[in-house]
């Protein structure tokens, strides 16, 4: 619960920094997060939630302390052809105290409101951990999409150059038509790819916006290189375990089976006598206004103290059955919650394991499509060369650009899907929070026309 605190705190330290965007200002992954916390409104419900439910724990205590309370009344009576209390004016109070000795049913509900409480700490947590999450992935495609529209344009213009060339070629009897068509048939094709990058990026960005109230132009590129230096442990066996114990959907499930457990100690606790202490200390006063002998002799005027003090007992006999019914619910809820406890832990291990391998594969095949891309860019230059001197014709050429800007898209689409995995990664073993997303403070030079930066 501290590290929610702490991200709170935070929060309200950085919102009156945050809401005031910056003209040139790079926008990082924190300070985006930072942002939708304070501009989201879900996450300001699921505050307002978890304050709500954290009274759940003070109201069940509550029911174990003793109930004090004052009663008090004042009365006039006018009865004025009475031969005697004609006129009568009486007032009391009472002072009452009674304090459960032993009632299960009050533990059980002080017991029940600790395990609300805990898992609205919990479902905030969930609720922080699902925006970091959202706002992250967010912030990776418009990464992503920007690397798209980049490589569609440098297509587009690349073949557009080519398309000249045929053109011209064919003109003056250089080419032929089924050069110059290929080239055709790449532009168009260029085309179409810049006119739906264009519409993925607009729409990237307007979920970004949705979530932060930020501009996605202020999105800095990431060096993933630099990321990957920070590690990620080996032995997935272990990641298995911190996930089975600190995954926040297991914390939700466990505190779930606790508020089943209160319940069960409330249904046999029903079976059990309650005992209360009561006392109570009072006082009475009547007076008779213009008072006669009969007054005197029967008390119209009085004033009377009184105090008490007991304990009762309750012993239930016979409820037709309910509360046996009751009990027997209550504990096939306690094995329902354990069930759901080790579902949540067998879903966090499962899904610790899918992110690893992803992220370790990630990490290969981003090694691999950068000697891919260097290679297809090699080839490019290759054929180039070869068509200058007549060994490979401008087909030859167009396919070669062709294969190194898919290439090229094919890497981004390797850097974004190794972001997530390691994100996924990092929310299922417990670990992702504010300070987990400083790893990906790591800004590309600007100076490259890749906007997310290979490394060197």
């Amino acid at each position: 619960m501290h590290s929610r605190k702490v991200n709170a705190f935070i929060t309200a330290f950085f919102s009156a920094l945050i809401i005031i965007p910056g003209s040139g200002h790079s926008l990082t992954l924190q300070e985006a997060v930072l942002a939708a916390s304070v501009y989201d409104s879900e996450i300001s419900a699921a505050r307002n939630a978890q304050r709500a439910d954290s009274q759940k724990r003070l109201q069940g205590f509550a029911s174990l302390l003793p109930v004090v309370s004052l009663n008090g009344s004042y009365t006039k009576q006018d009865q004025p052809k009475a031969t005697y209390a004609a006129g009568v004016t009486r007032h009391n109070y009472s002072l009452n105290l009674t304090q459960p000795l032993f009632d299960i049913a009050k533990y059980a509900a002080w017991k029940r409101g600790d395990a609300i409480a805990n898992y609205a700490d919990v479902a905030l947590m969930l609720a922080e951990q699902k925006l970091i999450t959202s706002v992250a992935e967010a912030y990776f495609h418009v990464i992503y999409q920007r690397e798209v529209l980049t490589s569609a344009i440098n297509a587009k213009s690349a073949y557009g150059k080519q398309l000249n060339q045929t053109q011209v070629a064919l003109q003056v009897g250089e080419g032929t038509r089924l050069e110059r068509d290929e080239a055709q048939a790449n532009y168009d094709r260029a085309v179409a790819d810049e006119i739906a990058a264009k519409n993925d990026l607009e729409e990237a960005g307007m979920i970004f916006s949705r979530l932060t109230g930020r501009n996605p132009d202020e999105i800095q590129p990431i060096a993933l290189s630099c990321v990957m230096r920070f590690p990620v442990s080996d032995d997935f066996k272990a990641l298995q375990q911190q996930a089975g114990q600190h995954n926040l959907q297991v914390r939700a499930a466990l505190f779930q089976l606790e508020q089943t457990k209160a319940d069960l100690i409330a249904a046999h606790g029903a079976h059990l006598p309650v005992v209360t202490l009561q006392a109570g200390y009072g006082t009475n006063w009547s007076k008779a206004e213009d008072s006669n002998i009969l007054d005197t002799v029967f008390g119209t005027t009085s004033k009377t103290r009184s105090s008490s003090i007991g304990i009762n007992v309750s012993i239930p006999l016979f409820a037709g059955g309910s509360q046996i019914s009751q009990s027997i619910e209550a504990v096939r809820r306690r094995e329902q919650g354990r069930d759901l406890l080790e579902d949540a832990r067998r879903k966090a291990r499962q899904e610790t394991q899918s992110a690893w391998l992803k992220l370790k594969n990630g990490q290969s095949q981003y090694l691999a499509e950068k000697k891919a891309l260097a290679s297809a860019k090699n080839k490019v230059n290759s054929t180039s060369y070869g068509r200058k001197v007549g060994l490979r014709t401008i087909i030859d050429e167009l396919n070669a650009e062709q294969e190194y800007y898919k290439t090229l898209q094919t890497l981004a689409k390797v850097q974004y899907d190794y972001l997530n995995a390691r994100l996924k990664l990092s929310m299922e073993t417990g670990e992702l929070d504010y300070s987990r997303l400083a790893q990906y403070r790591c800004a590309a030079d600007n100076k490259t026309p890749r906007l997310i930066k290979q490394g060197r």
